[in-house]
């Protein structure tokens, strides 16, 4: 009877190690988190120098700008370059009757004109100064030519002095003039297609006066 039983339980033994069990299955590993996505490079400073009153550095045209309500009411006589500085001489308001006038420069970033994308920069250091005008106006340009032609993207108006110095300025107070009405630029519009800036002088002069314009910088 013992005999029996032994032998019961060796059989039992055999059919439990020997026989096809299905194993339990193995703990299933958690999934590795998904990886965030990559942050945008902060932008770094991006700079205008200019090579001459005519280039940039990166060989970007330097234009005039030159307009009255009415002809004859301005005029460029002389442009100058030293130290990395353009100046402008010339006279705004000649007596012909305008009620708006301006000379000044405007250029692009690239010099083929291409815009960049200037959402990441909050700020935008300008070197100018004047002689003779107490203000300048500082334009923000983007990559519409007819929106540049009609004067309507953002500006701010700088108090200078005679010597040049640098104004920083965040780009969120720049705003188009109220004359420009529904075909205003937000500066928000204008920075997703930056084609670059602009310097004038539009304070009515009784002789000659001078501008000057060193290197703009967009800082993050």
């Amino acid at each position: 009877m013992r005999q029996t039983a032994i032998i019961a339980i060796m059989l039992l033994t055999a059919c439990a190690t020997s026989g096809s069990s299905t194993a339990l299955p193995a703990k299933a590993e958690a999934a590795p988190a998904a990886a965030a996505p990559a942050a945008a490079p902060s932008a770094g400073a991006v700079s205008v120098e200019f090579a001459s009153p005519e280039a940039t550095k990166a060989g970007g045209v330097v234009t005039e700008t030159k307009y009255s309500e009415r002809a004859g009411d301005v005029e460029i006589t002389k442009k100058e370059f030293a130290g990395g500085v353009v100046t402008l001489t010339g006279q705004v308001g000649m007596g012909k009757g305008s009620s708006y006038f301006g000379i000044g420069i405007n250029f692009p970033i690239h010099a083929d004109g291409k815009p960049i994308d200037g959402r990441a920069y909050k700020t935008v250091t300008f070197q100018v100064a004047s002689t003779t005008a107490r203000a300048l106006r500082l334009r923000v340009s983007g990559a519409d030519e007819k929106v540049r032609n009609s004067g309507c993207y953002p500006v701010y108006v700088q108090e200078v002095t005679k010597e040049v110095k640098a104004y920083t300025i965040p780009l969120s107070k720049f705003a188009s003039e109220s004359w420009c009405a529904a075909n205003s630029k937000s500066v928000d519009s204008t920075l997703t297609e930056l084609y670059g800036f602009e310097v004038a002088d539009t304070t009515a002069s009784k002789g000659p006066t001078v501008m000057s314009v060193g290197t703009i910088t967009l800082n993050p």
